[in-house]
């Protein structure tokens, strides 16, 4: 079992976890992981990394991966956005780290614990915090160039989709672009995610709308448009299917864990 984790639409969320064991699973963000204690193996690409108390491991966007606790262990996690950092996201498109799992010099960890693992902190704080880490991440592995991730027609489609959804995009368009037969990437959408293309791109605009009604002020027809959907019944239809309450009572609801309100696909 594959699971696709729904966007983190917001910019940056903190977990903290205890025995952490997780199935392969991927989405569109980094994934930074501080082990404070025990140990743990990371799986990255069908790749196994030992990860000891006190490492940092930094897993990049669309990566599959797994956590597997044998004895015991204690982490945090930090999930930040590619928007955070252009200029890395730039770097290591289509690539792979050498060694994904690396130390901090005493200044850098100082300055990560107190803004990267916390929900308070500043946006210009945690994007400085960031840089210095990858920066020192840098400094001790390579970025593995073209180094293609299995199932890659299958981040192909979820990356466009991820760019686009907010467009009138359709499966046919889309084989168009990628330069497949309608016909084959129908079967492999369906093989491979397990749902429709429809439902599919229904619950990535759901998704977004979520973000958009708990963090705007926008109101809710201006977002159905934001989302994507032509019209608001369309909309008010696929948010109820989906999260089992109208948009309008979604908001209401805003005090509810955010991570909560998230569901996943599972992709066998």
């Amino acid at each position: 079992m594959l699971i696709y984790e729904s966007n983190h639409f917001d910019l940056i969320s903190n977990f903290h976890t205890m025995n952490l064991n997780f199935p392969s699973h991927f989405h569109r963000c980094f994934e930074l992981l501080f082990l404070d204690d025990g140990e743990m193996e990371v799986i990255i690409s069908q790749r196994c990394f030992h990860l000891k108390t006190g490492q940092f491991l930094l897993i990049l966007p669309y990566e599959i991966h797994s956590f597997i606790t044998k004895s015991q262990s204690r982490a945090q996690i930090c999930i930040f956005s590619p928007d955070y950092v252009p200029t890395f996201q730039r770097m290591i498109e289509n690539s792979s780290l050498e060694k994904p799992f690396f130390n901090l010099s005493l200044e850098a960890k100082t300055l990560i614990s107190r803004t990267l693992f916390k929900d308070n902190s500043s946006l210009l704080e945690q994007k400085a915090s960031l840089y210095l880490l990858l920066s020192e991440l840098m400094g001790q592995t390579s970025i593995i160039k073209g180094k293609k991730q299995e199932q890659d027609l299958l981040h192909k489609l979820i990356t466009f989709i991820q760019e686009h959804f907010t467009e009138s995009i359709s499966l046919k368009s889309i084989a168009g672009t990628l330069g497949y037969s309608y016909n084959y990437l129908s079967k492999y959408f369906n093989d491979n995610i397990r749902m429709s293309f429809a439902d599919f791109l229904n619950e990535t605009r759901v998704n977004y709308a979520c973000y958009l009604l708990r963090y705007t002020e926008k109101n809710i027809t201006e977002i159905a448009y934001l989302c994507g959907y032509e019209n608001i019944r369309s909309f008010n239809r696929n948010f109820v299917k989906i999260k089992l309450c109208t948009p309008k009572e979604y908001r209401e609801k805003q005090s509810q864990p955010f991570i909560d309100l998230y569901p996943v696909n599972e992709i066998t």
